[in-house]
């Protein structure tokens, strides 16, 4: 079995694939009942799938068949599940019996929908044959599992001359993260430093920051976390505003799918070309604060926040 994401958060959904293989059978069919499904870390169990499933045997003879290629409908299988088999421990193992016959097996492909409030942990994927009254596990499910995590800011002090923001581990899962400071060079250019590192299950840890802009970036890089309180509130441009500068000086924005348009003030461009997703807004004075709200009013130029 392969899972999307490997490591998700509340409120998220996972894509879990399962190959049914019966290339092995040989002049009897089998009509298993099949149960896939999730077990949550407190013990509660959602199953996904619970049906039988029938698998006939292959033909004693197709060599001569001109559609040997089309026997198995050509199944399009994503890269992201080839990859998979080339991780893990138990999949080593038996990553050339499983590729080998990856194009004979069924594939099946299921979501698993993170209610917001879902316990944080390891999630273990259940997948179980039934035919006679034997059962066959996955062959992968060592591997059969994901993580649902989070990480919070809980504070920024100050210690002296030096800043240190408390981030905490809400999982009862070790949880990889990456620190990243930003530094803006005086020709706007930026270099960025990095630390990561491994928090244990419910660790809380100080880390000290350098620089005005840092980030905590984890599930994999999807989620990042401004490391400043109060909450910054970034700017953005809207992006999807055609950009257009006129010869005789004058900026213009134009909306792709309308006639409408936008003619920015020197005061209102400078705006426009400072709103690149990392300004606080907390930074500008009185008189950009209403250039602002304008601009906000026409979609101009968009409020974010990094949680």
């Amino acid at each position: 079995m392969s899972i999307f994401p490997k490591r998700t958060i509340p409120g998220k959904t996972v894509t879990i694939h399962w190959n049914f293989n019966t290339a092995h059978l040989k002049e009897q069919h089998i009509y298993p009942f099949i149960k896939i499904g999730v077990k949550v870390p407190n013990g509660e169990i959602k199953m996904l799938f619970e049906d039988y499933i029938l698998a006939l045997p292959d033909e004693k003879n197709n060599s001569k068949h001109t559609f040997e290629k089309l026997k198995y409908l050509n199944k399009n299988i994503p890269l992201l599940v080839l990859a998979d088999y080339l991780k893990g421990q138990s999949k080593r193992e038996k990553l050339v019996e499983i590729l080998s016959n990856i194009q004979a097996g069924r594939h099946y492909y299921f979501t698993y929908q993170i209610p917001k409030d879902a316990p944080l942990g390891k999630y273990t994927l259940i997948s179980e044959v039934h035919n006679k009254g034997h059962v066959k596990y996955s062959k992968t499910r060592i591997d059969d599992f994901f993580f649902v995590e989070k990480i919070s800011l809980v504070d920024v002090v100050k210690k002296g001359k030096e800043k240190v923001a408390i981030i905490q581990n809400h999982s009862e899962e070790k949880t990889p993260v990456k620190i990243v400071e930003c530094s803006v060079k005086e020709n706007g250019g930026m270099t960025t430093e990095l630390k990561v590192f491994e928090m244990i299950p419910r660790e809380i840890k100080a880390v000290k920051i350098s620089h005005m802009k840092t980030f905590l970036q984890y599930n994999e890089e999807r989620e990042t976390i401004s490391l400043s309180k109060p909450v910054a509130k970034y700017l953005i441009k809207n992006h999807e505003l055609l950009n257009i500068n006129k010869k005789d000086g004058e900026h213009c924005l134009m909306n792709k799918d309308t006639e409408e348009a936008f003619w920015l003030s020197p005061e209102a461009e400078k705006l426009w070309n400072k709103s690149d997703g990392l300004l606080n807004k907390n930074s500008l004075s009185d008189h950009e604060l209403d250039v602002l709200k304008e601009m906000e009013g026409q979609g101009i130029i968009k409020e974010i926040k990094l949680q």
